[in-house]
């Protein structure tokens, strides 16, 4: 008697399990449902989020020099109307170094907070 070569039980079993797994596996080609694409300004993105913040940033500075001008005429004013003249130049010197030393400590921690976070 000839035998014939057949395949075992472990060969046939070994087929199946690779077409399953194949389903399963995506190429790159293929774009999936809702991704987005790769060219163009991605708005969720963290470099536009940041241009954004430097824009409103210099808007919202901008703004507030203007109103601190105002209101530095404003006190200067009031200090010439309710301030005897002999003592306005002293007043006139408190609150000028008040302004000083708010911008530096304001000048401070905004370097300080660009500092951190260019690293």
């Amino acid at each position: 008697m000839t035998e014939t070569p057949t395949q075992t039980q472990t060969e046939t079993s070994n087929e199946p399990d690779e077409t399953i797994d194949q389903p399963d596996q995506q190429t790159d080609a293929s774009p999936t449902a809702g991704s987005a694409p790769t060219t163009g300004f991605d708005l969720g993105s963290n470099t536009m989020a940041r241009y954004i913040a430097w824009g409103a940033l210099g808007i919202c500075s901008l703004l507030a020099v203007f109103a601190l001008i105002q209101f530095y005429g404003s006190v200067t004013d009031a200090i010439d109307l309710w301030v005897d003249p002999k003592y306005q130049p002293l007043i006139r010197a408190a609150f000028n170094l008040a302004v000083l030393l708010t911008s530096l400590i304001g000048v401070s921690l905004l370097a300080r907070e660009l500092n951190y976070s260019g690293d």
